[in-house]
């Protein structure tokens, strides 16, 4: 079985699904943080929680909650819609290159 196959396999997968879509939230969460100038100390006090709980949301991702996207998109000060679109980081990236 060739790569392709095993990874149209997976995509039928909603654990898989799940973790992709998580690991995009949080990839586009760190893009608006790093935009922002944000670190992960002014992020947790910005959503009211420890820093620890911050970085549990970064480094278990699956486990997000939709109160836990709103919370990340409150104090970012960005739509959740921004942190769900799964390729938005790709187009926004995309947009800076071609303005440098």
């Amino acid at each position: 079985m060739v790569l392709a196959e095993y990874y149209a396999e997976y995509e039928k997968d909603p654990d898989f699904v799940a973790e992709g879509l998580a690991l995009a939230i949080i990839d586009n969460a760190l893009y608006a943080m790093q935009r922002k100038g944000i670190t992960r100390s002014e992020l947790a006090a910005a959503m009211g929680i420890p820093k620890s709980q911050v970085s549990r949301i970064f480094n278990a991702p699956p486990n997000l909650t939709l109160r836990s996207i709103a919370r990340l998109s409150l104090a970012l000060e960005v739509k959740p819609q921004e942190l769900l679109d799964v390729d938005a980081l790709a187009r926004q990236r995309a947009r800076e290159a071609a303005t440098e």
